[in-house]
This record gives C-alpha cells, sequence and structure tokens, in this order.
C-alpha cells in the first residue's frame, strides 16, 4: 500500500471524532471499511496510530507526530487546491487577445467591452501575421485580429474559424510637400524613380513589394527598412520617400495619403479563433460590432481628407461573402506573402 492523501484525511477525521465509529459517518464511510483503512496505514508506517478503548480512541505518540505532519501537509494542499481553482476560474474569465499590426485595435477593444464588460483581457500584439496565425494554432492567443489581403487570409486561416469584418483600401502614403502630393489620378508607373519604405520579416513584405511593382515595368529602390509600427511616418516626412498603407492608419503632420488608380489592392480584417473553443461563440457578435466600428472610422477619416483639400478615397466597403477578384499585382501577393503593408 502506498502511503495517499486521503488515508491522511481518514487519519486528521478518526482523532478529531475521537470514535471511529463518527469519523465513519461524517466521511460517508462504513466503520468496517474505515477500521480496515487505519490498521493498512498502521501497518505501514510501522506502529499503532491509535489506542483503543470502550469510550472510543486516543492517538498513540507516534500518531501525535504523524498527525503533525498530515495536518500541514493536507493544509498546504488545499492550499494548492485553491490556488489552482482561482487560477482556473481567472483563466475562464480572462480572454487572451492578439493582433499584428492594424488599424482597428482600438476599436476591436471597444467592442471587446461591449461585448464582456466585465472580462478581464490579456493583450498580445505582434509584427508578423504569419507569428499571429501560429499563436492561434498553439492555443496561447484565444481571438486575433488579422489584416491581410483576400489570399494573405487563405493562406492564414485554414484549420481557424474566421469571420470578415470588412476590407479597405490600400493607399500611397507620402510627404505633403511632395511633387506627386497633389498629382491627380497618380498611377503606379509614377513612383518608378521614388525610393520605398517595406519590411524585412516573415510575411516577406519586401518581396510583395516587389511583386506589386513588378507588372508596371519597374523594381522598387527600398531604401528603409521601417517596421510598420515604427516611425515610418517620420521617415516618409524628412527622406521624402514612399509607402504603401491602409486607408485607416493614423495620418501624421506632413503625411498625405493618396489613391494609387491601377492599384486595385485591398487589406482585409478579420478574427479568427480555433474552432471550439469558448471565444470561437465570440465571433459573429465581434464582427458586427467591429465591421460598424470600422466603418464610423472611414466616414470619419473621408471627413478628415476632405477638410485637408486632398482628394478622397472611395469608402470602404464590406463584402458579406463576395471576394473582390485578384488584379495581377494581388495574384503575385497571392504566391508569396500574406503581408499587409508591404
Amino acid at each position: 500500500m502506498e502511503l495517499q492523501l486521503r488515508h491522511l484525511r481518514n487519519l486528521c477525521a478518526v482523532a478529531d471524532a475521537g470514535s471511529l465509529n463518527k469519523a465513519a459517518a461524517e466521511l460517508g464511510l462504513p466503520q468496517p471499511a474505515l477500521s480496515r483503512q487505519i490498521r493498512r496505514l498502521e501497518g505501514l508506517l510501522g506502529g499503532a496510530l491509535f489506542q483503543r478503548g470502550t469510550c472510543g480512541v486516543q492517538l498513540t505518540s507516534l500518531g501525535e507526530s504523524v498527525l503533525g505532519h498530515a495536518e500541514t501537509i493536507i493544509q498546504r494542499f488545499d492550499d494548492l487546491d485553491e490556488q489552482l481553482r482561482t487560477h482556473q476560474q481567472r483563466q475562464r474569465r480572462t480572454l487572451r487577445v492578439g493582433w499584428d499590426a492594424g488599424p482597428l485595435s482600438e476599436a476591436l477593444l471597444g467592442c471587446l467591452w461591449q461585448l464582456r464588460p466585465d472580462g478581464q483581457l490579456r493583450i498580445m500584439t505582434v509584427q508578423s501575421s504569419q507569428e499571429l496565425s501560429g499563436l492561434v494554432r498553439a492555443g496561447e492567443v484565444d481571438i486575433a485580429l488579422f489584416n491581410s489581403s483576400a489570399e494573405g487570409r487563405r493562406l492564414l486561416a485554414p484549420g481557424l474559424a474566421t469571420n470578415l469584418v470588412a476590407d479597405t483600401p490600400v493607399l500611397l502614403a507620402m510627404a505633403d510637400s511632395h511633387p506627386l502630393a497633389r498629382v491627380p489620378g497618380l498611377s503606379m508607373t509614377d513612383l518608378a524613380d521614388e525610393e520605398w519604405i517595406s519590411v524585412l520579416g516573415p510575411d516577406g513584405c519586401q518581396e510583395v513589394l516587389r511583386a506589386l511593382c513588378s507588372p508596371f515595368g519597374f523594381d522598387p529602390k527600398i531604401s528603409y527598412d521601417v517596421p510598420v509600427s515604427g516611425p515610418r511616418c517620420d521617415v516618409i516626412r524628412h527622406q521624402g520617400c514612399v509607402s504603401l498603407t491602409q486607408q485607416l492608419r493614423p495620418i501624421a503632420p506632413g503625411i498625405v495619403y493618396r489613391k494609387l488608380i491601377d492599384l486595385p489592392w485591398r487589406s482585409q480584417h478579420w478574427l479568427a479563433a480555433l474552432p471550439g473553443n469558448a471565444a470561437s461563440a465570440l465571433l459573429p457578435a465581434l464582427s458586427r460590432l467591429l465591421s460598424a466600428a470600422h466603418d464610423k472610422l472611414v466616414r470619419e477619416r473621408a471627413t478628415v481628407t476632405r477638410a485637408a483639400g486632398m482628394p478622397t478615397t472611395p469608402i470602404s466597403h464590406r463584402p458579406a461573402t463576395f471576394t473582390p477578384p485578384l488584379s495581377r499585382a494581388s495574384l503575385w501577393h497571392s504566391r508569396t506573402s500574406a503581408c499587409h503593408d508591404p
């Protein structure tokens, strides 16, 4: 017989009750069964734990010694059990949320608060869509907000429960003092001699940018390696370079966003979770709230653009089941990466 926690609990119960009959009743055991367990425990420990009499049982010196250890062990175990239960309850209340470098993170937090006003959030941000997809699959993130092209979504989404929130145009960011800033009908071919910002990383953004430019007859001069969350606007403003960007990214002072008439590439915003987990049940309602928040941001951006006297970009639409046809540029993109801002 191996010493187990239940044996120590039985010992404590008998010592507290002072009687095998009373202890058996409290434990919900037949008295003979409890007596056999105590005898086995005494055999394991090599001596009598109780002195039996007509008035009940009393602890022997060995029993007193074992009881002190038993009470300490049981108390520590019960404390650990309570801590684990508290941790599990906290984990059930805590939603682990992740996103890549997209423009809807603040809106996502507001929508989650509407759905779960008493819930706790654990937030994880990454620069790579590939990394974020891996975190969801590994069960380290419950709900993730992605930003990618339609083909990027096909590359990242297999095996995940997903909901499309919206899609928005990819625009060109440049300094407001740039000679092309107010040229009507700006084309990709107008940018052949420009210096570009892109970023190295697992999403292959530099390869995407080259693939986007190739059909227009030039290889981009990628002079600056700056992550999307880095000081891209500072570099654009001071160096006079250009960069592709999502429509809803904040417009910094001295920066303008322009539509490219021959680059109909759009960025999709979509939510993902592991199928069957509790978080996946939130996706439909969360997608509806985030879609409404997205549309509000688009309207606000259009107002700001008109007030600045710049050409307005088209209001983005939110497709239900429609997937935009692949342009020649996005076809190249689909073969190379899930990059969202090359």
